[in-house]
C-alpha cells in the first residue's frame, strides 16, 4: 500500500468535504450526504473488488438454476429502488450466514444463511434490505469509515482509468473492509425501511421482513451462530418492533397470518444449496 497519498488526491478529499457542491440528494432517503466518488467510479470499484470478495466466502455456488433462482428474487425487489444501479445477486458457499452489500450494485448471500430461512419471502426481505444499503449509499460511507476516503477516492481514480495493477494491495484492504464492514442502528433501520418498500411492490407480503428477523433473533440464540452477521448487521428487539410498525403503518391491508407463496421452489432450492454445502 503506498506511503503517501498524492497532492491532487488530498485536494480532492479537502474539496469533497469542504465544499457544499460535494453532496447530493441521495434518492431513496431524501438526505444529502458527501459524493467523494461517482456513481461511475462506484460500479468500476465494484466490479474490480468483487472477485477476490466472492473468493474469500468460497466462490460462487456452481449451479446454475440456483444462480438464476437468486438473481430473479433479487432481480424484483431491485426494481423499485430508486437509486437505478446494475445490480447483481449471487450465493456464496460460505456456511456463515451473512448477506453483503458491494459497492456497485453486487448483492450476496451465503448458503448458510439461506438454509436457516423459511420462505421466499424472507429471502426477498433480506436482498431488499441489502439493496437499499445500496440504494442509501449506506456501504460506500461505511467503506470510507472503515478503510480511509482517501485510498477510496485513489482506487477509484486508478480503476475507472483501467489502471488497477497499480492499487492492488489497497484493493486488498477495500476487500477486507467489505467483509468487515459494519453498520450503524440507523443504517440497519433504514435499510429495513427500503427494503420493506421494495418487497411490498414486487408483490411479497411485507410482514416478510419481520419474519425474517425474527427468524435471526431465534437462530443467533441457538450457539450463537449468527454471531458474524450481528457484527455487521445489528439486530436488537427494538428493530424488530420498528419493522412491525412500519408494516403496519405503511401496509395496513398486507395480512400477517397469510400463508408465504412460492414456497415449494424455495425449499428445493433452499435443499439443493444445502447439498452443495455438504459437497465442499
Amino acid at each position: 500500500m503506498r506511503k503517501h497519498v498524492s497532492t491532487v488526491l488530498l485536494a480532492l478529499l479537502t474539496a469533497a468535504l469542504a465544499i457544499p457542491s460535494g453532496c447530493a440528494t441521495n434518492p431513496a432517503t431524501g438526505r444529502k450526504i458527501p459524493m467523494l466518488i461517482s456513481t461511475q467510479e462506484e460500479i468500476a470499484l465494484g466490479e474490480e473488488v468483487a472477485p477476490e470478495f466472492e473468493k474469500e466466502f468460497g466462490g460462487l455456488v456452481e449451479d446454475e438454476d440456483l444462480q438464476r433462482y437468486i438473481r430473479d428474487v433479487g432481480g424484483r425487489v431491485a426494481a423499485p429502488a430508486e437509486r437505478e444501479m446494475p445490480y447483481e445477486f449471487g450465493l456464496l458457499r460460505s456456511e456463515i450466514p451473512n448477506a453483503f452489500a458491494l459497492p456497485g450494485g453486487n448483492v450476496y448471500i451465503t448458503v448458510g444463511l439461506l438454509e436457516v430461512m423459511n420462505s421466499e419471502r424472507e429471502l426477498a426481505a433480506v436482498l431488499g434490505h441489502e439493496v437499499g444499503h445500496i440504494a442509501a449509499q449506506h456501504n460506500v460511507q461505511s467503506l470510507q469509515r472503515q478503510v480511509g476516503a482517501a485510498i477510496l477516492i485513489e482506487v477509484a481514480m486508478h480503476v475507472i482509468g483501467g489502471e488497477s495493477g497499480q492499487v492492488i494491495g489497497d484493493v486488498a484492504s477495500i476487500v477486507t473492509g467489505m467483509t468487515h464492514l459494519s453498520y450503524s442502528r440507523r443504517d440497519e433501520y433504514e435499510a429495513d425501511l427500503l427494503g420493506i418498500r421494495y418487497m411490498a411492490a414486487a408483490g411479497y407480503n411485507p410482514w416478510g421482513m419481520v419474519e425474517l428477523l425474527k427468524t435471526l433473533e431465534e437462530v443467533g440464540g441457538e450457539g450463537d451462530r449468527l454471531s458474524e452477521m450481528f457484527s455487521t448487521h445489528p439486530l436488537t428487539s427494538k428493530r424488530i418492533e420498528e419493522a412491525e410498525q412500519l408494516v403496519m403503518e405503511n401496509h395496513p391491508d398486507a395480512r400477517r397470518d397469510e400463508a408465504p407463496r412460492h414456497n415449494e421452489r424455495f425449499l428445493e432450492v433452499r435443499e439443493q444449496a444445502v447439498k452443495h454445502k455438504a459437497s465442499k
